[in-house]
C-alpha cells in the first residue's frame, strides 16, 4: 500500500441507469456532479449504483482527475462524452456557475450486480444522494460478486 492509499478515498455513486449502463460499458467517459470533493486522488474508484428500477451496484470505474469548471465549459469540453441532452444539463446545473467532470477509466461491469437488498442486509446500506464513501467491508462485498 503507498501513502497515496492511505488518502484516497473511494466512492459510490447513484447514477440513473441509463448513464450507469454507459458508463460501465465504456461509452460515457465522464460523470457529472454539482458537488463532489475536490483534491480527489487520483486512482480512486468509483462504484456504480444503478438507481430504480435496477437498484444495484453493476460496476465500478477508476477516477483519473476531477475538475472544477465553469458550467458551459462543461457543456464545451465534454457534451460529446457525456451522453446528456442541452435541456437535462441545463435543468441539472441550474441555478450553479460551476461544476464537478469526474473524468473515468478502466471500467468494470460486475458480472453478477450486488442487489440493494443484498447490500441493504449485509452492510446497512442506503443508496447515497449524490456520493458516499467505499469502506473495506463495500469493496469486498462488490469485487467478492466478480468470481
Amino acid at each position: 500500500m503507498s501513502n497515496l492509499d492511505l488518502f484516497r478515498h473511494d466512492f459510490v455513486l447513484s447514477i440513473k441507469p441509463e448513464y450507469a449502463i454507459k458508463i460501465v460499458s465504456g461509452q460515457k467517459k465522464v460523470e457529472l456532479r454539482r458537488r463532489f470533493p475536490y483534491g480527489t486522488v487520483t486512482g480512486a474508484v468509483m462504484y456504480i449504483y444503478a438507481s430504480a428500477p435496477i437498484q444495484a451496484v453493476i460496476g465500478y470505474a477508476t477516477i483519473s482527475t476531477v475538475e472544477e469548471l465553469a458550467v458551459e465549459r462543461i457543456w464545451a469540453n465534454y457534451s460529446d462524452v457525456a451522453f446528456i441532452t442541452r435541456d437535462d444539463f441545463d435543468a441539472y446545473y441550474a441555478e450553479r456557475t460551476s461544476g464537478f467532470v469526474i473524468k473515468l477509466q478502466d471500467p468494470v461491469a460486475v458480472p453478477n450486480p450486488v442487489p440493494l437488498s443484498l447490500l441493504k442486509d449485509r452492510l446497512g446500506f442506503t443508496p447515497p444522494q449524490s456520493f458516499a464513501y467505499a469502506d473495506d467491508a463495500f469493496r469486498q462485498l462488490i469485487r467478492g460478486s466478480e468470481r
